[in-house]
């Protein structure tokens, strides 16, 4: 039976999208014995075989969605989350990065955001946010956000859309490593789990 946990501060944790998309029971065993604790999958993309091998593996699990999801609400995260049985008090994160939330009114990207993490948080679920390269939002535009409470740094240098270096102001709870990398048959990203400046870290569930 799962269960929701914290990720201890110091823990190794990969994200994949081709294991989201086509990983197996042997990868996600090699995986976890590299010393990973956790595997963060894509929403739409992971299915509850895949899900599966990460929990069997005696992986914890925390999902992610696609880049740009904010641009239409949660209702296919939370359907989603229902359909694999991921309980509340895990932590889903939100990718934002690419060109079109560079291109997209702050204002209006900002109220996006929190009406997707409203509901997320409503749910039961803690918001979190993936801030790729690129993002134009401020260090206190991230750290203003009523709703998002755990923040993950995505690789290369974070700036902001004045070029001024970009961090939340309750800084970062996870931070993704340079560069990718195979492990075991598939690409993965290497992260490493902190605490923020409140003390948070990011939640998992696992068997």
């Amino acid at each position: 039976m799962s269960s929701v946990k914290i990720v201890p501060v110091g823990s190794l944790v990969v994200d994949s999208l081709p294991f989201s998309q086509a990983g197996t029971a042997g990868q996600a065993i090699y995986v976890k014995a590299q010393c990973v604790r956790a595997m963060v999958g894509y929403l739409g993309v992971i299915n509850q075989a895949r899900l599966a091998h990460v929990l069997n593996a005696g992986l914890g699990f925390m999902p992610v969605t696609l880049a740009g999801e904010y641009t239409d609400g949660p209702q296919d995260e939370l359907a989603q989350l229902k359909a694999l049985g991921i309980p509340p008090g895990t932590t889903v994160w939100l990718d934002l990065e690419g060109m079109k939330a560079w291109k997209a009114d702050p204002k209006m990207l900002i109220q996006q955001i929190e009406d997707w993490a409203a509901p997320i948080a409503a749910a039961g679920y803690v918001a979190g946010l993936y801030a790729g390269v690129p993002q134009p939002l401020t260090s206190k535009e991230l750290g203003d956000l009523k709703r998002i409470t755990r923040y993950w740094k995505g690789q290369g240098r974070q700036v902001d859309r004045t070029g001024a270096l970009s961090e939340p102001t309750n800084g970062w709870c996870m931070t993704q490593m340079f560069p990718s990398y195979s492990m075991g048959g598939v690409w993965i990203d290497a992260n490493m789990v902190g605490q923020d400046y409140k003390g948070r870290v990011p939640t998992m569930v696992s068997l």
